[in-house]
């Protein structure tokens, strides 16, 4: 059967395996794009941001790619309480039955999406995540009622840029008997970015996940005197139709599904993203303002800032903050090397507390080549090496090691590399 739709960070970005090696700095932008026999010793995808995860000062040794591994499947337990869950009273429904539900996860985590065919016929399904948007509902204060003279807030509709992953192929559809259902996995930071590299996911948010094509609105007619609805008359493209169309089809008796709706989720505040605990000892702390919603690689850019608790002096330079980048081929690291040049006494900062300084770095310039080259969502940490004390000049400049307690966004739209073919969906069946 073929592939496409699925996943993770990993068809849209896995954040899993890793196989990479240090080339030279720059774009890769109109360069030849690694092949299997140009790799890079793998790395760990579940080890931390460490001192191994940077690379190494002189080249490494070279092996061969074997490529990302698949991401795992998702735990049986939740499959089969999200299929269970189809079941349940729907706000709304379907000639079909056909359900679609979503079961959100902490932050970090994948969430699943199911499509469950919980009706008495055969349905053709088109289970394309690149047709999914999640409808982010801002909370509205109960305690101060919004005066009826104001708007209510605008939704925000998240979804892929248009020809993200490839174009969407007319593929032949999946075919569900009675009972039968398609689970995935996905990101929803992939299609939440904002265009400074930020999660639009926030606590007290009602999501509305659709799949499929928003259909044509009721007509209002008027009978008898009195306003009403009727169902309009939809045409193709469907999210899935029955494997036997009626032989007349009119707008009230039309299976043909255009959208499906899931019930709403309340985003928690384990939902969204929280920032690593920070030493507290230390007199600066590192924090990653923003990453990017990039066209390109070329466009991949990250502002980092640091701040103080107390008064303190610092050598700072954008040179001197490396990145960990975790993309659709693992992780690897993104070292601009020392800056050996001796700086003078105008080259450092004095920082009262509570004030900062912050650079922005363009991430092509200081990662190897192709670490971007993939479509997909990236998460980027940075850490900054201070070892210059300013004595020769009478200062106690802070000295020391500095890593951000929060990642940044950075998603891709087009790439050297193809995307990574997806998994196929998992297929289950209810009661099992």
């Amino acid at each position: 059967m073929r592939a496409f739709t699925f996943v993770e960070l990993g068809f849209f970005a896995a954040l899993l395996s890793c196989s990479g090696r240090q080339t030279t700095i720059g774009s890769s932008l109109g360069e030849e794009p690694p092949t299997d026999d140009a790799a890079a010793a793998p790395a760990s995808a579940s080890a931390a941001p460490t001192d191994s995860a940077l690379p190494p000062k002189v080249p490494a040794p070279t092996a061969k790619l074997t490529g990302p591994e698949p991401p795992p499947p998702p735990d049986p337990a939740l499959v089969k309480a999200l299929v269970e869950k189809t079941g349940e009273s729907a706000p709304t429904d379907n000639l079909l039955h056909l359900r679609l539900e979503v079961t959100p996860r902490p932050a970090g985590e994948l969430w699943l999406v199911a499509v469950v065919n919980r009706g008495t016929e055969s349905t053709r399904v088109r289970f394309d995540l690149r047709r999914l948007t999640l409808t982010l509902t801002p909370p509205e204060d109960e305690k101060k009622p919004r005066a009826r003279w104001q708007k209510k807030p605008v939704p925000v509709v998240c979804k892929l840029p248009d020809g993200f992953g490839g174009q969407v192929a007319d593929d032949e559809p999946y075919t569900l008997e009675p009972g039968e259902g398609l689970v995935q996995t996905f990101d929803p930071r992939l299609y939440c970015i904002s265009p400074g590299g930020d999660s639009r996911l926030a606590t007290g948010q009602t999501v509305t996940p659709k799949l499929g094509y928003p259909p044509k609105p009721p007509r209002t007619v008027w009978k008898q005197g009195k306003k009403t609805e009727e169902p309009a008359q939809q045409v193709a493209p469907f999210i899935a139709e029955p494997t036997t169309a009626p032989a007349e089809l009119t707008a009230a008796n039309d299976p043909r599904i255009k959208e499906l709706v899931a019930p709403d989720v309340l985003v928690t505040a384990g939902m969204t993203d929280a920032e690593a605990e920070e030493d507290p000892t230390q007199p600066l702390k590192l924090r990653l303002v923003r990453g990017s919603d990039a066209t390109n690689e070329l466009s991949a850019t990250a502002v980092v800032e640091v701040r103080a608790r107390k008064k303190t002096q610092l050598y700072f330079r954008r040179e001197l903050v490396s990145y960990i980048v975790h993309g659709p081929d693992g992780i690897r690291g993104c070292d601009p090397q020392p800056d050996d040049r001796a700086p003078d006494r105008q080259a450092y900062s004095t920082l009262a507390a509570g004030q900062s300084i912050a650079a922005t770095s363009l991430l092509t310039e200081l990662c190897p080549k192709f670490t971007f080259g993939r479509p997909g969502l990236y998460l980027v940490s940075a850490r900054l090496d201070a070892e210059r004390t300013g004595a020769e000049f009478g200062l106690t400049a802070f000295t020391g090691r500095l890593e951000s307690g929060r990642q940044a966004l950075v998603r891709i739209r087009v790439g050297d590399l193809p995307p990574l073919p997806p998994p196929e969906p998992l297929h289950v069946r209810v009661g099992q």
